[in-house]
């Protein structure tokens, strides 16, 4: 794993010091460097960030500690400072690592470590994250209709109502399909923690639910009955859901 890397530094030696130990090491690639780091707070306006941000602590026009305040979240520092006092304040804004000057080659690598650990995990979970989406979206309800077997997209599907031994799946659009299938089948190949059982004859995606009382939900404007074993303590309701 590549990381991009700047350097904000107000002392030309220091800012050539490390530099040096960015082209010494092949899991950096330097974009930019500043010797004002007032410049940096006009490329933090743009957006124009790398995913690492060498940064002094101590400089006329901004303190380091609050520059790095203004970075976005993607962008992590690194601080590098010539006073042991800062260590706290650095690692209260989330610091990757703090460097105290003179800094060695083998502790800047070792801080760059810490950088390529925390970035590849970050990288691992929207991996993971991006997976279970792409798994949720790839995901069907097989069901047959009559003699024919149909596959329904999991993620189109709102409701699902019991007609004693049928099931009436509902979708997103509207549209619906009649199955002789019984519920708990359904249930039990639908995921758990995207739908509920909320009543012996109502399956529903529960972040679909726009409110509630002890009696009933409300999804798509159609009011519900809930039984009285079900709770909405561990369903994420949709946006602005409220209990009625």
């Amino acid at each position: 794993m590549t990381v991009t890397c700047s350097i904000v530094e107000d002392e030309p030696l220091a800012l050539q010091l490390i530099e040096s130990y960015v082209q010494r090491t092949d899991t950096l690639q330097h974009v930019k460097s500043y010797l004002d780091p007032e410049l940096l707070l006009v490329d933090i306006k743009r957006g124009e960030l790398p995913m690492l941000l060498f940064s002094d602590i101590e400089m006329p026009q901004v303190n380091g500690i609050e520059l790095s305040r203004q970075l976005p979240p993607t962008t992590k520092v690194i601080f590098t400072t010539a006073y042991s006092r800062y260590a706290l304040d650095g690692f209260k804004v989330s610091a990757i690592d703090f460097l105290l000057k003179p800094i060695s080659y083998d502790d800047f690598l070792e801080a760059v470590q810490k950088a390529l650990t925390y970035f590849e995990k970050e990288r691992k979970a929207a991996e993971a994250e991006s997976l279970m989406r792409q798994s949720q979206t790839d995901a069907i309800l097989q069901v047959k209709v009559g003699r024919q077997t149909t596959n329904i997209p999991i993620d189109q599907i709102v409701r699902i109502e019991g007609l004693k031994d049928y099931v009436k799946i509902i979708r997103r659009d509207g549209s619906t399909t009649v199955s002789l299938m019984r519920m708990k089948k359904v249930i039990d190949m639908l995921p758990k923690d995207q739908f509920a059982r909320v009543h012996k004859s109502h399956i529903v995606r529960t972040s679909e639910i726009t409110s509630f009382d002890k009696n009933h939900i409300v999804i798509q404007g159609e009011s519900i009955p809930v039984s009285n074993k079900w709770s909405p303590d561990n369903c994420q309701l949709a946006s602005g859901g409220i209990g009625i």
